[in-house]
């Protein structure tokens, strides 16, 4: 994937005194799957609004292929768009769903039969051509809504929180069906979605937006390892973060002063986004932070050359394969540790008197500004 074929240039969007979309940036290359994430309000689904023409931008250009599609309408762009409630026509078969697009262009009655059934054969759909939607489950509408959309034969498909309608079995399995799909057409997929895990299973790069700024861009495994700043790290799977109140210079780099954890020494160049005050009146804008999977617990004071935390033990909650341990601290807040089933079964979870550490290794916390600028 190396050539763009959506470029999202400055593009600012107001409604009236509002900055829904403020100064956004973004290249989105051919054939990849490109997801818009995060929380209600960011202005993700209006951007893919922008992108789809029922929006038009206060300031800024959308290309496609490099041509400036700023001003063209939504039927004059090659993009189709894939609406949460998948909008099936009631009253019509799935081949004529499929076929409704194809008949208001007016293409000739042979060539509709022909692309109706290779979209329908890419959604394994044949065998239901004849069924009304009231006759099929919520993922068969679902994909009657992607092969009407396919069977134009777009250069990109915008799909609005594709999987919010169905129960989380299904979810999961049209997750990897959709990727299928996706490998097996070509076709560039922009998808909104406020849900993270689905995000990470699908995407091959993730734009996370907050209050209408850009906060980053990176591939799934990027954004957990590497995350801008704490709103993402927090926003993209779940996190520990403590905050730090003073940082200073030492010779080995900087050392962390943080509350609940005391001082902490940081032997890696601190990021550029994090200054360091020249007063330690000045206040500090960063945490550090370990994710749950990093964290161990154990009813004995751990090695010195662990981060350790001292708390009570708060619920276990079983998750399958693993189960999150809740350890409470005596500030009144908790953070979490993914523990083996085993040692579930071992802890007394009944005993909420029961004193524990939460240890983990310097080298798995990530020292991050709470808040990176905007791209």
């Amino acid at each position: 994937m190396t050539d763009t074929i959506v470029s999202i240039r400055g593009i600012t969007k107001r409604f009236g005194s509002v900055e829904a979309l403020k100064n956004i940036s973004i290249d989105i290359q051919q054939g990849e799957i490109f997801a818009l994430l995060g929380p209600s309000g960011c202005g993700k689904s209006t951007l893919l609004r922008l992108i789809s023409g029922f929006e038009s931008p206060s300031e800024g250009e959308l290309l496609l292929d490099g041509n400036d599609m700023t001003a063209l309408p939504p039927n004059k762009r090659p993009i189709n768009m894939v609406f949460q409630s998948y909008a099936v026509f009631p009253h019509m078969n799935v081949e004529d769903n499929v076929a409704y697009g194809l008949k208001m262009e007016k293409v000739p009655a042979k060539e509709i039969k022909e692309r109706v059934a290779i979209a329908l054969e890419q959604v394994h759909l044949s065998n239901f051509s004849q069924r009304k939607p009231d006759q099929l489950s919520g993922g068969q509408r679902q994909r009657v809504a992607l092969a009407r959309a396919l069977v134009k034969r777009p250069r990109v498909l915008l799909l609005d929180e594709p999987l919010s309608a169905l129960d989380a079995k299904l979810r999961d399995a049209m997750r990897l069906e959709l990727v299928k799909l996706q490998e097996s057409v070509g076709v560039t997929f922009i998808i909104v979605t406020h849900d993270q895990a689905e995000a990470m299973a699908m995407a091959d790069r993730i734009a996370v937006l907050e209050s209408g700024t850009l906060r980053q861009v990176a591939s799934p495994a990027e954004l957990y390892a590497h995350p801008a700043d704490a709103f993402v790290a927090d926003f993209i799977g779940n996190i520990n973060a403590f905050d730090v109140q003073q940082i200073s210079t030492i010779d080995t780099g900087v050392a962390l002063h943080i509350d609940e954890l005391g001082v902490i020494e940081w032997f890696s160049e601190p990021p550029s986004t994090i200054s360091i005050p020249a007063s330690s009146e000045d206040k500090v804008e960063a945490t550090l932070s370990v994710r749950p999977e990093h964290v161990s617990i154990s009813t004995t004071i751990p090695a010195n050359d662990q981060v350790s935390i001292e708390g009570t033990l708060g619920d276990i909650a079983f998750q399958g394969q693993h189960s999150i341990a809740e350890i409470r601290l005596d500030n009144g807040r908790s953070i979490s540790a993914i523990i083996a089933n085993d040692q579930a079964l071992i802890l007394p979870g009944a005993n909420k008197q029961l004193r524990i550490w939460a240890h983990w290794s310097i080298n798995n916390m990530l020292l991050l500004p709470k808040k990176a600028p905007p791209l």
